[in-house]
């Protein structure tokens, strides 16, 4: 975190540890729905709800396989769908991304900051999720 590494090489970095801390969970959840042991019984218990965190798809769909409803248990949803999904409208130009720690009045650099933070957001996403699709 605190190395002074060129913007790219940490670009770079951050993809390959993301593509490989998504290829884990991913492993994770394919286990846990392939154990037909373990799901049936989660399936006899008579659970009522899943509560689970929308951040990584396995919980939903475990809670599908299930039939459960599901009840998310987290402020926001990844990639910017809970904006999408009301419509609020989240210009980066004054509204700043939750990992930027900017307050709304940004410099010119840090709206920049903002701007390619809402880039890598789209892109970083596609690699977390993709597999899951």
């Amino acid at each position: 975190v605190f190395e002074k590494k060129p913007f790219l090489q940490r670009v770079v970095e951050t993809y390959k540890r993301v593509k490989k801390d998504s290829a884990l969970l991913l492993s994770a959840c394919s286990h846990l729905l392939y154990n037909k042991e373990l799901m049936a019984s989660l399936a006899e218990s008579g659970f009522d709800a899943m509560l689970t965190d929308p951040f990584l798809p396995c919980g939903p769909i475990v809670a599908l396989r299930l039939a459960l409803p599901v009840v998310f248990f987290l402020n926001s949803l990844p990639c910017g769908l809970d904006f999408q999904g009301t419509r609020c409208p989240s210009p980066p130009s004054y509204v700043p991304r939750v990992l930027s720690l900017n307050s709304d009045h940004m410099t010119f650099l840090q709206r920049v900051k903002n701007m390619l933070i809402l880039v890598s957001e789209g892109f970083l996403c596609n690699v977390v999720y993709s597999p899951y699709g």
